[in-house]
C-alpha cells in the first residue's frame, strides 16, 4: 500500500428532482417533485482563446484565456404527468372539470366507416343523433349480428359510423329529407338518377365519398339497402350519381329510397369525467429553479443535494408515444448565470456530508 493512499468515497445516485419557479430574489417559489427521473446530468463547458507566440519559430501556445463558461442540464423523466409534459412542451395545462354536453352544443359531420373524435375523453351515456331532416337518434353497436349505426370508444372519446359492410345499418337514414332519386340502374356500377339536379348535399359528397341508402325494392335490394356505397362519378347535367357497387344482372327497383350522405351533421350528448389538457408550444420558455434531493447509495445513503439556481428548458425534441417499454421524455436545457446569488457559484452548488 502506498504511503499516500487516501480514502475513496464513491458515488451512485438516486433521489427526487424538484422544479419550480423563481421569486424576485432568485429563490425557489415552491418546488414540485417531477416524479421518477432515471437520469440527471449537469454539463460544464468552457470556450477558450489560445494565443501562439511568434518569436521562437515553434509557434508555441503561450496564453490560454477562458472567454466563456457554460453549463447545461439534462434529465430523463418517466412520469407522464400533465405538469411534466407542460414543462417539456413549453405549454400550459388546462384542468377540465367533469361535466356533460347537451343537445346542440357539440356537432360534427359524419363519414361512413370513419372515426369522428369528440371534444372530451372518458365519456359515458353517449347519445348520437343525426340532425339532417328530422333528428334521428342512432343505434349503438351491440354485436356483429345486430344492425347498428355507430361504435363508440368511450375511453378515447371517439365515434365510428357504420358503413354496413359487415353488419347492416339500423336507423341512419330514418327521417332524412334528402330528395330521393327516381330511378336506379343496375350494372357493373350502380346509377342513381334524379328528376332534377341531385340535391346539394349529395353533390357535396364528391367522388370518393359515401352514400348510404334504404328503401329500395326488388329481389336483390339487399345488395344496396342499409349499406354505404362509394361514389365513383357525379354528373349534375345528366342528374346521375354512380356508385361503385356491382349489381349486374340483379333485380332492384327504386321503391321509396331514403339517403344519408357523408357530411350530414351529427349531434352528441354525453357525460365526461375530469381531465387535463396540455397545449404544446403555447407558452414562452420560463426560467426555473431545480433542486435534487439525492442519496448516495455507494456511501450508506448519505444525502447529496444539488441546487440549480436558474435554468431554462428547450422545447422537447421528441415525444415517443409507442414503444415496448416505459416511455420517457428527455428535458434539455441551459443553466444560466444567476446574478441574484450573493456569494459562491452563480450556476449551481452541491451540498453533501463528505
Amino acid at each position: 500500500m502506498s504511503t499516500f493512499d487516501g480514502n475513496n468515497f464513491y458515488f451512485s445516485g438516486q433521489g427526487v428532482v424538484l422544479i419550480g419557479a423563481r421569486d424576485s430574489s432568485g429563490k425557489p417559489a415552491g418546488l414540485i417533485p417531477v416524479g421518477n427521473v432515471s437520469a440527471l446530468k449537469l454539463g460544464l463547458a468552457a470556450t477558450t482563446l489560445e494565443h501562439k507566440e511568434s518569436q521562437t519559430g515553434n509557434r508555441a501556445t503561450d496564453l490560454r484565456l477562458i472567454t466563456e463558461l457554460k453549463s447545461s442540464l439534462q434529465m430523463t423523466i418517466e412520469n407522464f404527468s400533465s405538469t411534466g409534459l407542460a414543462n417539456a412542451l413549453t405549454g400550459g395545462v388546462t384542468e377540465v372539470a367533469a361535466g356533460n354536453v347537451t343537445t346542440g352544443n357539440e356537432t360534427a359531420k359524419l363519414y361512413h366507416g370513419k372515426v369522428t373524435p369528440l371534444k372530451n375523453i372518458n365519456v359515458s351515456s353517449l347519445v348520437v343523433k343525426r340532425n339532417g331532416g328530422t333528428p334521428q337518434t342512432l343505434t349503438a353497436y351491440t354485436n356483429d349480428s345486430t344492425p347498428y349505426d355507430y361504435k363508440v370508444n368511450e375511453a378515447a372519446g371517439s365515434v365510428m359510423i357504420n358503413d354496413g359492410s359487415v353488419t347492416a345499418l339500423a336507423s341512419l337514414t330514418t327521417g332524412n329529407t334528402i330528395t330521393a332519386p327516381t330511378s336506379v340502374t343496375v350494372g357493373a356500377t350502380t346509377v342513381l338518377t334524379w328528376l332534377a339536379t341531385p340535391p346539394a348535399s349529395v353533390l357535396a359528397v364528391g367522388v370518393g365519398g359515401y352514400i348510404s341508402i334504404t328503401g329500395l325494392a326488388g329481389a336483390d335490394a339487399a345488395l344496396l339497402n342499409s349499406k354505404a356505397h362509394r361514389v365513383t362519378a357525379i354528373d349534375a347535367t345528366a342528374k346521375t350519381v354512380t356508385l361503385a357497387t356491382n349489381t349486374a344482372g340483379k333485380t332492384i327497383t327504386i321503391g321509396t329510397p331514403v339517403l344519408c350522405v357523408d357530411g350530414d351533421v351529427l349531434d352528441f350528448v354525453y357525460n365526461y369525467s375530469a381531465q387535463n389538457r396540455v397545449d404544446a408550444m403555447t407558452a414562452l420558455a420560463a426560467e426555473k429553479y431545480m433542486r435534487f434531493e439525492g442519496l448516495n447509495t455507494a456511501d450508506g445513503g448519505n444525502p447529496v443535494i444539488v441546487e440549480v439556481f436558474r435554468f431554462i428548458v428547450d422545447p422537447l425534441k421528441e415525444l415517443a408515444l409507442i414503444g415496448e417499454g416505459i416511455g420517457p421524455f428527455v428535458l434539455d436545457g441551459n443553466v444560466l448565470s444567476d446574478p441574484l446569488q450573493p456569494t459562491g457559484s452563480k450556476f449551481f452548488k452541491v451540498t453533501q456530508l463528505r
